[in-house]
């Protein structure tokens, strides 16, 4: 169902520098046809089941997800966690290295729609928001684009471009578990030079740089032809996201090895105009601080004793704030240790042809009903990640048939969550359905509960 990826690169993992394989695609809004509707910097994250047993970012039920949010105008981001097909490493025990897996993505996207702005018709293409490279950008009339995600603090919060942090089985246990959006960008605010942090923070800046490039020239180019002031013969530039031409994703591969070697260029070119963007303020500094007190020899700093951001990208200014949402597609509870994670191959692979059908008429059951107010309060108190889940839009969608976790278990678990006073989380436990979305129609009715959750999310964003 999905489309070739518009970038295939690797990662860092935060939490010890592995490499991680990542895709992402682009949305129609970022196509080169001046009709395409406005880039209003909406994004996901899509997470594959468990790794030592096949799971990967080209499992169906990933692939279902994934196509599903492109088609809405969602930016789509892929991974493959840490010993998943092309990751280094291997699967851990307790899944935190592949929490840190998932945040070094979250990272990744949340720069790269910082820096994404291809279609901003008055100031020079990547230089939007870079002064964390030392480059200043020149004053100019924001687009449309660039006005709908400065995210100014009189702006609503209904106003505010969605991530939307989602998985399948193993995949949505570690989003479950991820911390507060907040908290996972924090690292990525002040990173120190050669960390896992600054490295995908500059790349997403980089690969950026290029798109905004690739489609604001493929946009420009669009906008002669249609009113005929150019005849020149297009160059045939593939920007990915092609819905006629379709090709194995490994097809990409020779293409992505070169890709990264011109991404370590740039993000060396990058670090270089950071450093000597910071040795520029720092003589400013040492000036201002020489006329505040006349007479008084301005001290050279010495080797080796810079001050604490002296080593770190700056903060980026007019940061676009996302607000967060998130899907859950068989979430497991309680049963990692039972290798519940399993991801078998799946034997409606020829449901990704049939993209043809909307809707189908099947019973979805709601595992609670009545307010809030009215349930109970069930089970143990929240903790910190589970608190995300009732105070941001929350799906978790489930088959009634999970072979690996009780349906009472994951019945259990959505009331404890939508019995919290205000809770946005949401349970939809779908009647016949298995773990793995292969019984009769149940992955079209996943499908559509998932079509149906992330319309509700850009239709209260305005969108």
């Amino acid at each position: 169902m999905l489309p070739e990826p518009t970038l295939t690169f690797t990662l860092p993992s935060l939490h010890d520098g592995l490499t991680l394989d990542c895709r992402v695609y682009h949305a129609h809004s970022l196509a080169a046809s001046p009709k395409a509707p406005l880039w209003q910097k909406h994004a996901a994250i899509v997470a594959h089941p468990y790794a030592p047993l096949g799971g990967c970012y080209d499992d169906p039920v990933v692939d279902i997800v994934a196509d599903t949010l492109l088609r809405l105008g969602l930016l789509v981001g892929t991974f493959n966690f840490r010993g998943a097909r092309g990751s280094a490493g291997r699967t851990s025990w307790t899944a935190k290295a592949e929490e840190a897996d998932y945040m070094s993505v979250v990272g990744f996207m949340s720069y790269y729609v910082q820096f994404l702005d291809p279609f901003r018709p008055t100031a020079p293409h990547g230089l939007s928001g870079h002064e964390s490279s030392g480059v200043q950008a020149a004053p100019a009339s924001p687009s449309r684009a660039s006005q709908a995600t400065l995210s100014p603090p009189s702006r609503s919060p209904q106003d505010i471009p969605i991530l939307l942090l989602s998985g399948y089985s193993y995949g949505a246990m570690v989003t479950t578990h991820l911390p507060s959006l907040e908290t996972i960008l924090a690292p990525f605010d002040t990173p120190t030079y050669g960390s896992p942090a600054a490295e995908i923070r500059l790349r997403a800046e980089h690969l950026a740089e290029m798109q905004n490039t690739i489609l604001g020239s493929a946009r420009a180019a669009a906008i002669e032809r249609q009113s005929g002031r150019s005849h020149r013969r297009s160059m045939g530039v593939r920007i990915g996201g092609d819905e006629e031409n379709r090709k194995s994703h490994d097809s990409r591969r020779s293409f992505s090895i070169d890709l990264e070697d011109r991404i370590h260029k740039g993000v060396a070119e990058l670090m270089a105009k950071a450093r000597k963007g910071q040795r520029k303020r720092q003589a400013v500094d040492q000036a201002h601080r020489s006329d505040e007190t006349p007479g008084m020899p301005v001290v050279p700093e010495t080797p080796g004793k810079q001050e604490p951001t002296h080593g770190c990208l700056l903060p980026v200014s007019n940061r676009v704030t996302h607000r967060p949402a998130y899907l859950l597609v068989s979430p497991l509870q309680g049963v990692i240790t039972n290798l519940a994670t399993m991801s078998l191959p799946s034997p409606f692979s020829g449901l990704a042809r049939r993209t043809s059908i909307r809707s189908v008429s099947s019973p979805v059951k709601t595992s609670t009903q009545g307010s809030a107010e009215q349930r109970p309060q069930l089970g143990s108190p929240l903790t910190e990640a589970e608190r995300k889940l009732v105070s941001n839009p929350t799906l978790a969608i489930y088959g009634d048939r999970d072979g690996f976790v009780a349906a009472k278990k994951l019945r259990d678990w959505a009331s404890r969550l939508q019995a919290v006073p205000n809770s946005q989380f949401r349970a939809h436990e779908v009647s016949s359905a298995g773990h793995f979305w292969t019984q009769g129609k149940a992955a079209l009715i996943m499908r559509d509960a998932v079509n149906t959750f992330a319309e509700g999310l850009l239709s209260s964003n305005g969108s």
